[in-house]
Formats: C-alpha cells, sequence, structure tokens
C-alpha cells in the first residue's frame, strides 16, 4: 500500500457556487505544479487517481471532473475509461484540431462525455472543434483585456459556456461577469489543493493475464468474474469505479459480477489496461493472499451451511482486509463502495449469516476455537474449509511471483 495524490482547484458559476473540479497531476502532498515530463503518463496517472484509487465522491461530491487529455486518449490509442456523466475532458491548447482529432472529439460526445477547450487561441480550423465543445475555457493572462474581449465576441456565434482562467482579483471577476463569462476560476477564487487516497499496489502479471483474456471477443462475463474474484485490489477498484458514477447502482452490489455487468466488458478493459500503465508494483504483498483464503473459506462454509448462493459471503471475504490495506477505516470504505447493506453491515459489525461466517474465519485465523462457530459446522469442517481456501489461493498466485499464502497473525 502506498498514498496516492492528485491536485484539484474548484471551478465556480457567477453566484461562486462551486460548479466543477479541474483534476491535476501531482507527484506528493508539497506539489505545486505538475512535474512529470510525459503527458500521456501524468493523465493516465491522474485517471487512476482520481477514479479507482481516491474516487470522484472524495474528490469532488457531486460536482463534475475536468481532466485534461493528451493526444493518444483523445484518438482512442490509449484507454479512456470515463464516467461519462462525472467528467469534462480538455483539449489542451497544443493539440492541432486535425480531422483525427475532431473525430475522437465527436466519439466523446457521442458517449456523453462534455468536452472543453483549454486556453483558447483563436484559430479558422477550430470551428468544427467548437461546434462539439460545451465550455471555452480562456487564461486571462495569456493576452490583454482587449483581445480577451475579441475572443469573447468571437465565440458568440458558438453553443459554448465560457470559463475564464486565472482570476486574480475581484475586479477581474467582476469584469468577467459584465463581459459574459458563465464560470470562473483563479487565485482570487481558491487555489489548487491536494488530496491524498491509498493506493493498493497490483500484480502487473496477473492483470496482464486478465487483459489477455479480456481481448479475446469469445471470452464471457463469467470467466472475467472468476479472474477479478481472485484480485481483491482491483475488485475494489473497479467497485470505487462503479461508484464514480454520478447517480450510484441502482440495485445495491453483492457479488462482483454485478459490477462487471454495470460497466460492461469493454470498460473493464479499459480499466484494466489503465491500471496495468501506471501501476510499478509488481508484488501482491502478505495481505491479499491472505484475502483470497478468506473469500473462498466464507464461501465454502456457507455452501456447507446449505446456503444457496455464496457469492456474497466470498465477496465479504474478499473485501475483509481493504482496512489494512488502504489505511482507511472500514466505515470511510463503505461511504465509496455501493454494497448492499447486508454486506456493509456483515464488513463494519459482523451482523447477520455473512457477518457470523467473517467472525469464525477470523476466529479461526487467531486460533480462538470457543469463537470459530458457524451453523452446525465442527472444527474439523471449518479446518477443511480453510484448507481449501489456502489451496485457492494457491492456485491463484501459482504463476505469480511471490510465495503461498500464510495465515493472518
Amino acid at each position: 500500500m502506498s498514498e496516492t495524490f492528485i491536485g484539484r482547484q474548484a471551478i465556480y458559476d457567477r453566484a461562486l457556487r462551486v460548479h466543477a473540479y479541474e483534476l491535476l497531476y501531482r507527484s506528493g502532498r508539497e506539489a505545486t505544479a505538475a512535474t512529470h515530463t510525459d503527458g500521456d503518463l501524468a493523465t493516465a496517472r491522474v485517471l487512476a487517481n482520481a477514479f479507482l484509487d481516491v474516487g470522484a465522491q472524495k474528490l469532488a461530491g457531486n460536482a463534475s471532473c475536468f481532466v485534461n487529455l493528451t493526444k493518444p486518449f483523445i484518438t482512442g490509442e490509449l484507454p479512456l475509461p470515463l464516467p461519462a456523466d462525472r467528467v469534462v475532458v480538455e483539449v489542451l491548447e497544443d493539440i492541432e484540431p486535425t480531422p483525427e482529432i475532431v473525430e475522437g472529439i465527436r466519439r466523446l460526445a457521442k458517449q456523453g462525455v462534455r468536452v472543453a477547450m483549454d486556453d483558447y487561441i483563436h484559430r479558422d480550423s477550430n470551428h468544427e472543434l467548437l461546434k462539439l465543445c460545451d465550455y471555452v475555457k480562456i487564461d486571462l493572462r495569456a493576452q490583454g483585456q482587449h483581445e480577451t474581449e475579441n475572443l469573447v465576441e468571437l465565440l458568440k456565434e458558438y453553443d459554448v459556456k465560457l470559463l475564464a482562467e486565472k482570476v486574480e482579483t475581484r475586479e477581474e471577476f467582476d469584469w468577467c461577469v459584465e463581459l459574459g463569462f458563465h464560470y470562473f476560476q483563479g487565485f482570487f477564487l481558491t487555489k489548487p489543493e491536494i488530496v491524498e487516497g491509498q493506493h493498493i499496489p497490483a500484480n502487473r502479471v496477473a492483470l496482464l493475464r486478465m487483459l489477455s483474456r479480456l481481448l479475446d471477443p469469445e471470452v464471457d462475463v463469467d470467466e472475467i468474474e472468476d479472474l477479478v474474484s481472485q484480485d481483491v485490489s482491483l475488485a475494489y477498484k473497479l467497485l470505487r469505479y462503479a461508484n464514480s458514477t454520478m447517480f450510484a447502482p441502482s440495485q445495491p452490489i453483492t457479488k462482483i459480477g454485478q459490477t462487471l455487468v454495470m460497466l460492461g466488458l469493454k470498460a473493464v478493459r479499459q480499466i484494466v489496461t489503465l491500471i496495468v500503465l501506471v501501476d510499478i508494483d509488481d508484488k501482491p504483498g502478505d495481505l491479499l493472499p491472505i484475502a483470497l483464503v478468506r473469500a473462498k473459506m466464507c464461501e465454502t462454509m456457507a455452501e456447507r451451511a446449505g446456503v444457496a448462493d455464496a457469492s456474497a459471503y466470498y465477496t465479504v471475504g474478499l473485501l475483509s482486509t481493504l482496512d489494512a490495506l488502504t489505511g482507511s477505516t472500514m466505515e470511510e470504505i463503505m461511504e465509496q463502495l455501493p454494497l448492499a447493506p447486508e454486506l456493509e453491515a456483515a464488513l463494519l459489525r459482523a451482523e447477520g449469516d455473512c457477518g457470523e461466517a467473517l467472525n469464525a474465519v477470523r476466529a479461526f485465523e487467531r486460533t480462538d476455537w470457543s469463537g470459530a462457530g458457524y451453523h452446525e459446522l465442527d472444527p474439523i469442517q471449518l479446518s477443511k474449509c480453510y484448507a481449501k481456501g489456502v489451496e485457492y489461493s494457491e492456485e491463484v498466485f501459482a504463476t505469480l511471483p511471490r510465495g503461498p499464502a500464510r495465515m493472518a497473525g
């Protein structure tokens, strides 16, 4: 586990209410500007940090997120897993409006993604792009007042909202309001701030194995569900992404398969590709195999106790180490995941039948035989369930660069 950082700067409307946040790449809590020289990787890290590690709800609440995109993300050369209802993509000023770029923006617009032109510089070739845009951002420091007034006049023929950047005084704000700007960003209103999150290391070998299956046109959801269910890091990131949409899932989630159906395999493929791009840690850590042991043990116990569908028990066991993995409390984690109430009750308070199963697993790990009871299963049966969990974890990790799972201390 490691800390992850992302910058954000609020964008305000005329009534000085927060309309959105621009998300910015930051390498640490003291960073005041982007330090990454690779624009593509910086964009990938912003997307991963925002929607997979920190979470859009923590970053922006119900407000939208403005994200700078480099050319490969616009044209589709790099994956772009975006919750369309939460995101405004910014086309950087140095990107030429070639037919390829215009087509990429048109494709994003059809998906419901809103588009902004950043640090706008007027040129006749922008005409087609402006017809697809929702916002135009004008940097007040890039030209004088007269030139800014000319830009505003030129843009009146397009159906776009004007956003003034680098507003540094009350006088500038009032002038921009009078000129016709709709939104405002700058030090007069607020400076960029750093938001911290926790990053769970992913295993590149496992992710590449999954990506190869996702690229197979014949793959089905059940196979991908099996693979995701073997990786608590990926399961957590997909749940966080599912909760990044403006509206929470209509049905609370009890098993991983629901998340896959909701997102679709295309989005899952984009998310896995993005994680592979930005995650350089090839060691899954001790807690990940423990999570697999718990997941399979909970599931097996439920099956032996006669539970018809034991998938929720697997999910509870898989997610039970998230507090240790993320360094957050389970209460904080549950606020950010769209889980069913019975799963929340099990993970937070060990309530319900799922909670009873998880309690028994934890007691078994501590060799607390008096607390390791579940339904009518005796200690021998529980030992067999644990052995099945260890066997399952070892099978999953057999091709990965680490040893077998071990019992929690």
